[in-house]
């Protein structure tokens, strides 16, 4: 089997969800299905039937019966006059046969004589080009409203040298110091202490300088030379930062089946998440 090839029980299955769906809003309701699904008639012989439907008529429960026929070959008569004979035999007054790759000629003639719906559904390819791939579903638009509240650096004095530049500035955010003995401190690990410092004093836009004492010799590499560090002290203010953005997504869907009733001009597509898509002509 193709690895987007459907199996005769997801067939039914799919075919139980269709009807079911565009059912609902006239108050049509999947009754039973499947292989073990069975309506026992006046002859009281048991059928099978792949998808019962029921209607109400204020009266009382009007039923259809769904033919499902997974095959590679066309559907002939002697389904159609078998469904007849089912329907007969259990009062059900409507029929539909739903198969993927078509209907004979005489089968098509038979069931428009009994009244029986014929119907196509099958898997979407890359020749329907009367049909879109994909389906545009709507836009969904989000803003963004963000509050930021950090402490900005604008200098770190480290003894030997002052760090002020903004682009010497971002580069701490990656260095690492080292103590005699080789150990690594990230750098980042300061600039973090620092604002958060900031923010629990409070006082936008204030310029405040933080020592943080150091116990033993450290050193910063640089790209193209090595620094003594003497001291830590790193001088900044708490800025506030409102953001406001908006993204638009336009969302679609993959048209995954398609649907057609020989003997009317609707046209379904039905995509892998559940949408059904009606295609007829007003």
């Amino acid at each position: 089997m193709a690895k987007n090839e459907l199996d005769w029980e997801q067939y039914e299955a799919i075919t139980k969800y269709i009807y079911a769906s565009l059912g609902a809003q006239y108050g049509i309701k999947v009754k039973g299905y499947g292989r073990k699904f069975k309506v026992k008639g006046k002859s009281g012989v048991k059928h099978q039937v792949d998808v019962l439907t029921e209607q109400s008529n204020g009266k009382g429960q009007l039923l259809t019966a769904i033919e499902c026929k997974y095959w590679n070959r066309k559907v002939n008569k002697d389904v159609v006059m078998k469904l007849s004979k089912i329907m007969e035999d259990s009062d059900i007054t409507s029929g539909i046969i739903v198969c993927k790759a078509g209907f004979t000629p005489d089968s098509q003639t038979f069931a428009e004589h009994e009244g029986i719906k014929l119907v196509e559904l099958r898997e979407a390819e890359e020749n329907d080009g009367e049909f879109q791939k994909t389906i545009e579903i709507g836009t969904l638009d989000i803003h963004f409203n963000i509050e930021v509240i950090r402490g900005n650096v604008t200098s770190i004095d480290l003894g030997s040298s002052i760090i002020a530049s903004e682009r010497e500035i971002r580069a701490m955010y990656y260095a690492e110091l080292y103590d005699l003995e080789g150990r690594k401190i990230p750098f980042v690990n300061y600039l973090k202490e620092f604002s958060e410092e900031m923010q629990r004093r409070g006082k936008l836009l204030r310029t405040d300088t933080i020592v943080y004492p150091i116990s033993s010799p450290l050193f910063l590499k640089l790209a193209d030379k090595e620094v003594s560090v003497e001291k830590i002290a790193i001088t900044g203010f708490l800025m506030k930062i409102d953001s406001q953005s908006k993204r638009s997504f336009s969302l679609t869907d993959q048209v995954w089946l398609i649907m057609k009733e020989l003997f009317s001009t609707r046209k379904l597509t039905l995509s892998k998440s559940g949408l059904i898509w009606n295609l007829s002509s007003p």
